[in-house]
């Protein structure tokens, strides 16, 4: 009897010890699992704080709902642009469905949710107000959850719409030249006869016409390069002053045939980190418009009348004619021309003054235009000295 007792508690106690170590072992699981969830948690805020920021710093508008069209998540930037369009204060995102302009996203959602079955879709739709051109998309997911998003597309459009504007003047600017070579050779080919000095005559306005094409399309390379891929002008070390003396020397013959002045006031050394070629532009191109427009026996000023720790003042002027005030703030538009007639006669492409901007705005700096009390144009501009 009393063995039989104490094997009955050896076994209890083996019983015991067993259900312990079964016990120690699913809390150890237990613990590795409550760790593990910890950890997802952890991860999930991580990817949650991450989403948020991504959404406070994305450059589109996010809404995210609920199937009852309460608001999950947005960010900043959808309360502005809600409140852009709609005529009424906007303090919350579920705003969207009373603005008018979105009433086809409200009627797709209205179609969509209602439907049985379950699948990804999509609508959007175009906003043109106060100025702004909004793309508007709304995406509805199997759970009948969905999210709108709101883009502004106001400035794509406009570079979309100078592109085509500046195709069209590309095109206008080539048929001249393209038409006057093609009514010169037609008439050499057509008269074989001709006498020479006709020919020559002939021949000459051919070369003209070609070298206006030469330089409108090289004018037009370096708009396109400045616009589209500026980091192919590489920096390096310039002495403004030796460029100027270069841009002088370059058109001697083009100055004294007009009878110019060119007076420069800079110090002997003008040194920046920047591009060769693009200050050349810069000064060649103000000269250019000088010859072309200041009219005969005009004085030019080339002047560095300031500099700082960063950048280098200059103001280029003449005392030429000068333009009528309402011209001076589109003088640097692309193709722009205060007189056209006289403008193709000089032999301009549209483009030098264009180019002057883009090429001082690559060197950080500012240009603007203004008449000369004296009469006359003055532009005044600054050039960086590091970029």
């Amino acid at each position: 009897m009393e063995i039989a007792v104490c094997i009955l508690i050896f076994a209890l106690v083996a019983a015991l010890i067993s259900c312990y170590m079964v016990v120690c072992r699913y809390r150890k699981s237990i613990a590795a699992l409550q760790s593990n969830l910890d950890a997802i948690q952890s991860d999930l805020k991580m990817e949650r704080e991450k989403m948020l920021a991504h959404l406070k710093l994305s450059k589109r508008g996010f809404a995210n709902y609920s199937p009852q069209r309460k608001e999950i998540l947005s960010n900043e930037l959808f309360i502005q642009y809600i409140n852009a369009i709609s005529n009424k204060r906007c303090s919350y995102s579920e705003s969207v469905f009373d603005i008018p302009e979105f009433g086809e996203i409200l009627d797709f959602l209205d179609d969509r949710q209602c439907r049985a079955e379950k699948k990804l879709e999509t609508k959007a739709i175009q906003i043109e107000k106060n100025g702004r051109i909004l793309v508007a998309s709304c995406i509805i997911f199997h759970d009948k959850s969905f999210e709108i998003t709101i883009d502004d597309i106001t400035q794509k459009e406009e570079q979309a719409s100078l592109k085509r504007q500046l195709t069209q003047n590309i095109s206008h600017e080539l048929k001249t030249p393209v038409a006057s070579i093609q009514g010169y050779m037609e008439t050499l080919i057509c008269n074989p006869d001709i006498e020479q000095e006709k020919r020559n005559f002939y021949i000459k306005r051919c070369y003209t016409q070609a070298q206006r094409l030469t330089n409108l399309l090289q004018d037009i390379s370096t708009i396109s390069k400045l616009d589209e891929a500026p980091e192919m002008y590489v920096g390096e070390d310039v002495d403004i002053s030796v460029i100027i003396d270069n841009v002088i020397k370059d058109l001697s013959l083009v100055i004294e045939e007009h009878h110019f002045t060119v007076k420069k006031e800079t110090p002997d050394t003008l040194m920046i980190k920047g591009n060769t070629t693009l200050i050349y532009s810069i000064f060649r191109n103000l000269m250019d418009n000088a010859l072309a427009y200041a009219g005969e026996n005009a004085t030019v000023n080339i002047h560095c009348y300031r500099q700082d720790k960063e950048f280098y003042y200059f103001s280029f002027s003449d005392n030429g004619t000068g333009v009528d005030d309402e011209h001076l703030n589109r003088l640097f538009d692309r193709f722009y021309r205060v007189d056209k007639g006289r403008s193709r006669k000089a032999g301009g492409t549209g483009l030098g003054l264009s180019i002057v901007k883009n090429a001082v705005s690559f060197h950080n700096g500012r240009i603007s235009a203004k008449n000369r009390e004296g009469g006359g144009l003055e532009f005044l501009f600054t050039i960086k000295k590091y970029f």
